[in-house]
């Protein structure tokens, strides 16, 4: 059985097909391969990172991996790894990767530096390494803390961190304003009810992205409900 506390959550983001393109958009056009996605859960952005390259896909939970295995089985070049990036990596992957992405997953772990610190070591000299986060610590909810995350990230602290990991920043930026707003708004009026989200939340986000994504590819909006980052290994 699938461990992972936010899997009903994962399932229903399945469904925000404008949103998770738009996310992989942002994230692909920085990835050379060989390739590590870290903490893939289900799956639904890692289908948009298959190139006729190596790509590895990888989660902590064995049974989520399992769930990759199955998914994939039909692209020869993804390979699958049962991965806590907060554990010594294994040797045959260090210097190994030219990219290394993982997109809402370091707010899961506790020791996020130590996880950076690994990921530094999995990659080539000059490697990319590509984040996307939840942003803003005032926007912290209850549901950030029923998905287990341990914190939502402010852009100079999430620098910091990087840059104390071995990272030179190339890039970071805040990512869709009005999910900020509608997750502020709706820990809000949900106070006392069910705080999960629904698939008709999905469903009506999802049919406004394409606007959003037009609108933020020429406005570079002042607060989002993520931050995405390009950083790159330094020697």
């Amino acid at each position: 059985m699938i461990k992972y506390q936010g899997i009903s959550t994962l399932e229903v983001l399945e469904e925000a097909k404008n949103y998770n393109n738009w996310i992989a958009h942002e994230i692909k056009k920085h990835v050379i391969y060989p390739a590590l996605e870290v903490g893939a859960g289900t799956g639904n952005l890692s289908k948009y990172f298959l190139s006729n390259a190596i790509l590895y896909i990888s989660d902590a939970d064995k049974d989520l991996v399992q769930h990759l295995k199955k998914r994939f089985k039909e692209n020869k070049k993804v390979y699958f790894k049962e991965l806590d990036i907060t554990k010594r990596p294994s040797k045959t992957l260090i210097s190994y990767f030219s990219s290394i992405y993982a997109i809402n997953v370091l707010e899961h772990i506790k020791d996020d530096e130590k996880a950076l610190r690994n990921m530094h070591s999995l990659l080539k000299d000059n490697g990319n390494l590509l984040l996307l986060v939840p942003a803003k610590k005032a926007a912290y909810t209850k549901l950030d803390k029923e998905l287990g995350h341990y914190r939502r990230y402010e852009k100079n602290e999430l620098i910091e961190k990087l840059k104390n990991t071995g990272f030179k920043i190339e890039k970071i930026y805040f990512f869709n304003i009005v999910g900020l707003i509608s997750w502020t708004i709706r820990d809000k009026v949900k106070r006392k009810k069910s705080i999960h989200l629904k698939p008709y939340h999905i469903r009506i986000f999802d049919s406004i992205v394409p606007f959003l994504r037009f609108l933020e590819s020429f406005i570079k909006v002042p607060v989002g409900i993520s931050l995405i980052v390009i950083a790159k290994k330094m020697k």
